[in-house]
């Protein structure tokens, strides 16, 4: 038997993400109550080419559902006729979506009372995969520009 046992599910790589809109899967799902008291699901989103995992948290709470919604739609599960979404973790786990990234700069206080700023990769959007160019590939080269042709110099 191991000495150690460690879950490090929720760890991950510290480096960011690309900005731009990526394909992403929802590998994990859970219920969870905000640090405010609110009703809200965390995803799992794992990256398609990276593998990186970053979590976002949806709010359940009404008027705060954003969020959800979008994620939602973009696992093709409809509301009824009344708004209503009626759906189980099971139904969104594996789905492919595609996210926007962002940097954003966060600011914060360390244990010595200094402020930080530092920059992370935030999803700000959510939609359905191949609605949207993937933008997480490697840039091509640019194509050259069309025009009048240049004369060689003389030598």
């Amino acid at each position: 038997m191991k000495k150690y046992s460690h879950d490090m599910s929720r760890e991950s790589n510290r480096g960011l993400l690309p900005e731009g809109w990526r394909k992403f899967k929802i590998v994990k799902c859970e219920k969870a109550v905000s640090k405010a008291g609110n009703e809200m699901f965390i995803f799992n989103l794992q990256d398609a080419i990276t593998k990186k995992v970053e979590q976002v948290y949806a709010i359940a709470t009404q008027g705060k559902r954003w969020f959800l919604k979008s994620l939602l739609a973009a696992c093709d599960i409809p509301a009824s006729q009344d708004g209503i979404y009626e759906w189980d973790v099971e139904d969104v786990l594996d789905q492919d979506i595609m996210g926007k990234v962002e940097h954003i700069d966060e600011r914060w206080i360390n244990r010595e009372g200094e402020k930080i700023t530092s920059t992370k990769a935030k999803i700000t959007e959510i939609d359905k995969a191949g609605e949207i160019p993937i933008t997480n590939e490697k840039p091509e080269e640019e194509p050259p520009v069309e025009g009048p042709a240049e004369e060689p110099a003389p030598f």
